[in-house]
């Protein structure tokens, strides 16, 4: 089963295959959103190098969200338009579950935190639960005081979110946070991992009608938001 994922929700876009729980190939590359330049390119090196046809894909998974606006609306234009062309299924993952799912065999939970600007964060809190990843805390937009009383202890903190709020989550958690490595990004092999998941499940959407999560008001971009 070969599953084509997207990523675009930060600075770095990465695109990712994989053949059910076996990660073919899978390339980022930090554009500085300029992700339309190079989401397709990339999406058509993971097939070659795989050794297999884009007629051999059963799907297109994309980071749906949260992340930057712009990001993300490349990313589902790139993936509805592969799956127009291709005739194949739309699976849609949180970007925030993709990241976790990058270090989840720990033992302690996960919060997955990307940087929202302004003191805010998108977040979401995750662990392994009979083999399948749970969420334990609703990705959602808000400010780093208002998610640091919900984070459960110990738990381990991934994203660049995490990363530039190091100091100020230690000064309340101590020992009881976590820090996985700043190189840590959302990924499009995690991504199109979870859409293996989904496909098994059957829970892929519309084409027609899907649409990134951006839990904030796309306005708030204009305003410096997020990019």
């Amino acid at each position: 089963m070969y599953v084509l994922g997207i990523e675009t929700s930060t600075p770095v876009c990465s695109v990712g295959l994989v053949d059910k729980d076996r990660v073919l190939t899978c390339y980022s590359q930090n554009t500085g959103l300029r992700h339309a330049e190079r989401t397709i390119a990339m999406a058509e090196r993971a097939v070659q190098d795989a050794g297999i046809a884009a007629a051999d894909l059963h799907g297109v998974a994309v980071g749906s969200g949260p992340g930057s606006f712009t990001g993300l609306r490349i990313g589902m234009a790139a993936a509805k338009g592969l799956c127009f062309a291709l005739d194949l299924p739309l699976l849609t993952v949180s970007t925030l579950k993709g990241l976790a799912a990058r270090v989840i065999f720990e033992r302690m939970p996960v919060c997955a935190m990307l940087d929202a600007r302004r003191g805010d964060v998108y977040a979401g809190v995750y662990s392994l639960d009979d083999g399948a990843l749970t969420a334990r805390l609703p990705d959602s937009a808000l400010p780093l005081e208002d998610l640091i009383p919900k984070l459960p202890k110990p738990v381990l903190i991934v994203g660049e979110g995490g990363s530039k709020y190091r100091n100020r989550i230690q000064a309340h958690l101590g020992e009881d946070a976590g820090f996985a490595p700043a190189s840590n990004h959302p990924c499009g092999a995690s991504v199109a991992l979870l859409g293996v998941e989904a496909l098994r499940h059957g829970n892929a959407v519309d084409l027609a009608t899907a649409e990134p999560e951006y839990h904030r008001r796309p306005q708030a971009e204009s305003a410096g938001t997020t990019g």
